[in-house]
Parts: C-alpha cells; structure tokens; sequence
C-alpha cells in the first residue's frame, strides 16, 4: 500500500470531518487510526478548527507533510457518519485507499437533503422545542411557521455563500419579526417561547459541547476557539432579534403597522 496514498486518505478525511462540523479530538482519532494501517517510523497529527497538518514518516519516501486549509464549516452529521463507516471499511482491509478516497469524494458532492425536507425540519425542531419549554400548543403551532420562515431564508443565504455571521444576524431578526408579526395577528400567547423554541435549529450547541470536549481533553486552543465561535453566534442571533423588535416598535409606534 503507497505511503502517499494513506498519507492522502487520512488528511482528506479530516478536512472532509471538519467542514461537516465534526470536533478536532475525534478527528485526530480517526486519522491516526488510518495511519495506524501502515507501519510508518513516525507520524504527527496537528488539528484545529481552521486548518490540518499531517507529517509521515517511511523508509521509502521520507518525510511528508501535507496541509488543508478549512474556511468555511457547516454541520453534517450523517456525512461525518458515512465517512466513518468508510474508513472502518479500510481498516478493516475490505476497500483499499484509492477506493476510499474515491468515496469520500462521492459524499463531498452530495449535496444533502433537498429544500423542502430541511424547511420541513426547521419547522419541526420549532415546533417540538416550543412545548419543551412550556409553550402551549398554540405557541406550538406558531412556533412551526416561524421555523419554516426561518429555514428559507437560511438555506437561501447559505446556497448564496452568505458568511456564517451575518446568516445568524438575519435568521434572528426573521424569528424576532415574523413571531411578532403573527402575535400582533393573533397567533401565539408566549412571545419568549415562541422565539426560544425558533432558535433552536441555528443555536450553537454543537460547537459550545465540542469547545468543551477540546478543553477538557487539553486542546485549549480548538477548544477556546470553539467557545469563542458560539459565542459570537449567540450575540450574532441575540442581535438580530433586538434590532427585529426595535424596528417591530418603531413602526408600530409610528403608526405603520
């Protein structure tokens, strides 16, 4: 099995991982598992949230190193589970590296779930969030069709390449305007739960539990730059809702709306 091949496999995993929002620890993981397969003097694995490094070493080639840079990440958990499931095939000696390769590039181009499934979805999580925090079923119910408002707007941003700050931005101030809009109609008694149980399909939970999994494992460094990632996102949508419902309020009192 060439050196190189291994060498290639297990820093285009990584990069893979990474851009589906996996965290850095268990991304080293993975690619040391797949250098493991290879008797190799020495190898070094170097991940943050922005970019890999991995360093080989054989008596046939010599040292290599390769790095990949990541700028934008999303999450994807089901592709981060097929890449697993692809890289225990080739540890498992089942598939070689080149056919693994050749199937991670086939989960890269898969462009996920269609439109209206992901819409569908922001508008449950919505939904079922709302009575967790004690909404009524009304709220409930309105609670959905910010949600779907919510999905729209945010895959249409994001399939226009939008950066992720001002996506966040707007997807608050959507949530804050549109669960007024339908309170001052009528719909909804519980503006606060309304918006909380909204919020949930771009809250920063997977990063804030991953910043805490990188620090508590020493990696103080992905891991501060995590917390900070969610942290921004939060004040990003905490923005985004305040300027939502000052507007909400201007016009209202200008006699707008």
């Amino acid at each position: 099995m060439d050196s190189k091949a291994v060498l290639e496999l297990a820093i285009n995993t990584g990069q893979l991982m990474l851009v589906n929002g996996c965290g850095t620890s268990r991304i080293e993981g993975v690619i040391k598992s797949i250098l493991s397969t290879k008797n190799f003097i020495k190898n070094e694995v170097f991940v943050t949230t922005s970019g890999i490094v991995v360093t080989i070493e054989s008596q046939s080639t010599g040292v290599l190193t390769m790095v990949k840079h990541v700028q934008k990440k999303s999450m994807h958990m089901e592709r981060i589970t097929m890449i697993e499931e692809i890289i225990d095939s080739f540890r498992n000696g089942r598939i070689t590296a080149d056919e693994a390769l050749s199937r991670l590039d086939t989960i890269n181009t898969n462009t996920g779930y269609r439109f209206l499934i992901t819409t569908l979805a922001f508008g449950g999580a919505a939904t079922f969030r709302t009575l967790m925090f004690n909404g009524n079923y009304w709220d409930a119910f309105t609670s959905f069709f910010v949600g779907i408002c919510l999905g729209i707007f945010v895959q249409t941003l994001n399939s226009k390449g939008v950066i992720t700050f001002l996506v966040n931005i707007f997807g608050g101030f959507i949530v804050g305007f549109s669960t007024v809009l339908f309170m001052r109609y009528g719909f909804g008694t519980s503006l606060d739960k309304i918006i909380i149980g909204s919020l949930i399909a771009i809250a920063p939970g997977v990063p804030f539990l991953h910043a805490v999994n990188d620090i508590l494992k020493g990696e103080h460094i992905s891991g501060g730059i995590r917390a900070l990632e969610a942290l921004i996102t939060g004040v990003a949508i905490a923005t985004g809702i305040a300027f939502s419902v000052k507007l909400w309020l201007f016009l209202t009192k200008g006699g707008v709306l």
